[in-house]
């Protein structure tokens, strides 16, 4: 994929929360951040030069040859996380953290649990990212919500000012899921998705003209 894009794969990662998935693997839950840390690390050791080699206490992969190698030197590895330990992680081994924030005062202080935890480790936080998603099933609305609507949620102008409040909080960038709050769960028809589609370009030109998106 990396060499199909260009160089441009980001890997985001988690350690997963429900139990089903660890059940049908007959894994334990107790311990899913250690094999997360760890898988990470393997990860990266097959994205290194041949002969690939790693050796932990659950991933072991023999001396091998894996190609075709990633365009990247270093595959960027973001990482899910919402609890302490999890963002605590993150900041020690990622390079970048994916939230779920439902509000601004959240977002800032998990981002600074993060860049805590990158300072710890001796890194360097303005190297690493933040990407927040808009809580799932907040919507794109054209008519305003007023002030008890969700975070990211109403019209556009409604989200372009938690943009500028999600930037504030230290977010790179936020992540709307495509098609969100529109039925996915039911179906969409072409004018469902042109129509969030629309709205997506209004929320950018009431960020653009708050100064909120990237240069």
């Amino acid at each position: 994929m990396d060499r199909l894009s260009g160089g441009r794969v980001i890997a985001g990662v988690g350690a997963g929360w429900q139990h089903h998935g660890f059940d049908a693997a007959n894994v334990s839950r107790s311990r899913r951040g250690d094999r997360l840390e760890e898988v990470v690390a393997a990860m990266r050791a097959a994205w290194a030069p041949d002969p690939v080699r790693f050796d932990g206490e659950f991933y072991r992969v023999a001396p091998s040859e894996v190609n075709p190698q990633p365009v990247q030197a270093n595959i960027p590895v973001l990482m899910a996380a919402m609890a302490p330990a999890a963002v605590k992680r993150a900041g020690r081994i990622a390079d970048g953290l994916l939230p779920i924030a439902s509000s601004a005062q959240e977002l800032g202080d998990i981002v600074s649990a993060f860049q805590a935890a990158a300072r710890e480790a001796g890194r360097d936080p303005k190297d690493l990212t933040v990407i927040n998603q808009q809580p799932f099933p907040v919507q794109i609305t054209r008519a305003p919500m007023g002030s008890n609507r969700p975070f990211l949620g109403g019209s556009p102008a409604e989200i372009a000012a938690d943009l500028a409040a999600a930037r504030k909080a230290g977010a790179s960038q936020v992540y709307f899921a495509d098609g969100q709050g529109l039925g996915v769960g039911i179906g969409l028809d072409a004018t469902d998705v042109d129509e969030w589609l629309g709205l997506l370009a209004e929320v950018m030109r009431a960020a653009d003209d708050l100064d909120v998106l990237a240069d």
